[in-house]
C-alpha cells in the first residue's frame, strides 16, 4: 500500500495493517501473523512523519546447528519522510546533527508501508542467529547436531602429526 503525501491528514491517518503480503517479497519466513500499526502525519507537504509498531514470530535458521527457531519481533519505530530537494539535500549532507538521524530521504511524496515494514524486520534481525546460548553446533568432523545426541568423532584418535605434542602435555 502506497499513499501519497497529499492524501495524509495534518492530525493523521492511523493503519492496522494484518494482511502480510508484503512479506513474501523477503526472505523471511513467519510463525506468527503479522499484526503493524502505523500513524502518519502529514507536517509539511513535502514532509511525513511514520510512527509504528510491528508485531510477529520468525522462522530463523541456527547459524550454529541449522535448526530452524522461533523469534519474536516487537518493534516500534519512528522515522520523518522528506522529500528531497536539490537545496535541502546539499546542506543535510554538510549538517550530520542527532535531529537529522532519523529522516528519510524520499525521492516522490510517498508512503511506501510494505517496504517501510520490510526494513524494519531487516533491521530487528540478530546480526548471529543463534536458537540458544547453550547451543553446541554441529560436529566439524561428522556434522552431527550435538544438541540432540553425541558423535562417535570425538572418540577417534587423531591420526595428526601434533598428537604427540598432546600427550606431552598431558604428562
Amino acid at each position: 500500500m502506497k499513499v501519497q503525501f497529499t492524501d495524509i491528514s495534518i492530525v493523521g491517518n492511523r493503519y492496522a495493517i494484518t494482511d502480510d503480503d508484503w512479506l513474501a517479497q523477503t526472505d523471511l519466513q513467519k510463525n506468527a501473523p503479522v499484526h503493524a500499526e502505523l500513524t502518519l502525519t502529514r507536517k509539511t507537504d513535502r514532509r511525513v512523519e511514520v510512527r509504528g509498531n510491528l508485531d510477529t514470530e520468525l522462522l530463523l535458521a541456527c547459524d550454529r546447528c541449522l535448526t530452524d527457531y522461533c523469534f519474536a519481533v516487537q518493534v516500534a519505530f519512528h522515522y520523518i519522510l522528506d522529500v528531497e530537494s536539490e537545496e535541502s539535500g546539499h546542506i543535510k549532507e554538510l549538517e550530520c546533527t542527532r535531529a537529522y538521524l532519523d529522516i528519510i530521504q524520499v525521492d516522490e511524496p510517498v508512503v511506501d508501508i510494505p517496504d517501510l515494514l520490510r526494513q524494519q524486520l531487516y533491521l530487528v534481525l540478530p546480526e548471529k542467529k543463534i536458537c540458544s546460548p547453550e547451543c553446541k553446533g554441529l560436529c566439524t568432523r561428522c556434522g552431527v547436531n550435538l544438541n540432540t545426541g553425541e558423535c562417535s568423532c570425538a572418540n577417534e584418535t587423531s591420526n595428526s602429526p601434533f598428537a604427540v605434542l598432546a600427550s606431552l602435555k598431558k604428562d
